[in-house]
């Protein structure tokens, strides 16, 4: 008897278990399935450049798998807020922007952010912005006290200018900018306070807009040549997403009026005909813009967090088929720490 009642028992606590564990299946939520990637929104400027590759190569290198939604608003930033609205709908962990218009588009300027219009929601990560405070897209570079980061690749002005003379002297440097690009505009005004100050001459030649306030391309050999008429002895190209997208026209045209071009981008050098450059090199800038990428989207950091910077180092490109058609070969003290393209 005492057998049976330890059996009912037993019996009794088995299905009751079996039961609580039926009814705890049933009400527990279904398992979730694996987290997706982060969701990356690049806008850029003018296509896909080797910055994008760097980009993507860093989180390859680093195994961080990201799914990365391109789009390229090909010169004209009157896509911007569409592409935002995008963004939004495809619940974007992060917005990657390339070069200062489109930034500007984006981020909208420190102190004139209009919610309706630019992110405040979604962490932007910029890269190829050649002056972040220069374009009014922050005031302090240690932080841009707000949903926003990036990466420089700029040289500072006198480094540029101690690069130059490094391969050869002068007293008047011709530049030729976009006056509708800030960035642009604020390099003449550096440039312009250091010709000051190291008593040289800058002849500045503003591209001409159209109608759309937009520059002429088409423009650009005429002003070359003109510069040329006025005994400027150097190009200086400098960081303009119009003149980078028009480089080989640019340089072209500087060539054949033997009018030798420093370029402080790679691209002119890469892809272009210019002689030389103190550059940052482009897949490292993405490399650079991935990090702080990284540093929000793994490390939760807020943008604000982290500072603004460009590389550490930089490389001297010389251009040497240029080199050899100008008949203008580096000295012997700049072969020994440049890069020779061929």
């Amino acid at each position: 008897m005492k057998r049976r009642t330890i059996c009912r028992a037993a019996a009794a606590l088995a299905l009751g278990g079996a039961l609580t564990n039926a009814l705890a299946e049933k009400s527990a939520p279904a398992a979730a399935g694996p987290a997706r990637p982060p969701r990356i929104y690049m806008i850029l400027f003018r296509g896909e450049t080797a910055v994008e590759k760097g980009f993507r190569d860093y989180f390859a290198v680093n195994g961080m798998p990201v799914e990365l939604i391109v789009r390229d608003v090909a010169l004209d930033v009157g896509k911007v807020p569409q592409l935002i609205a995008e963004a939004r709908a495809l619940k974007a962990d992060l917005i990657y922007t390339w070069g200062t218009p489109v930034t500007l588009a984006v981020a909208g300027k420190e102190g004139a952010v209009d919610p309706a219009r630019h992110v405040t929601d979604i962490p932007v990560v910029f890269t190829m912005v050649a002056s972040p405070q220069g374009s009014g897209l922050v005031k302090s570079l240690a932080s841009s006290g707000r949903n926003l980061t990036g990466a420089c690749h700029v040289v500072p002005p006198a480094q540029q200018l101690s690069a130059i003379r490094a391969y050869r002297r002068f007293e008047r440097l011709a530049i030729i900018y976009n006056p509708a690009e800030p960035n642009s505009v604020q390099n003449v005004k550096d440039l312009r306070a250091v010709a000051a100050s190291e008593r040289f001459q800058l002849l500045e030649r503003p591209v001409p807009l159209d109608a759309k306030g937009q520059p002429l391309a088409a423009a650009l050999p005429a002003m070359v040549a003109e510069l040329a008429q006025q005994q400027a002895q150097l190009l200086y190209i400098g960081p303009d997403s119009f003149l980078a997208a028009n480089r080989k026209a640019l340089t072209a045209a500087a060539l054949a009026v033997r009018l030798p071009a420093f370029s402080a981008t790679e691209i002119a050098l890469r892809e272009g005909q210019a002689l030389f450059g103190l550059v940052s090199g482009y897949e490292s800038v993405g490399r650079l813009t991935a990090h702080k990428a990284q540093q929000i989207l793994r490390q939760h950091l807020a943008p604000a967090a982290i500072p603004i910077e460009t590389l550490a180092r930089f490389s001297y490109l010389v251009n040497m088929p240029v080199a050899a058609e100008l008949g203008l070969y580096p000295p012997l003290k700049v072969l020994n720490y440049a890069e020779l393209l061929k």
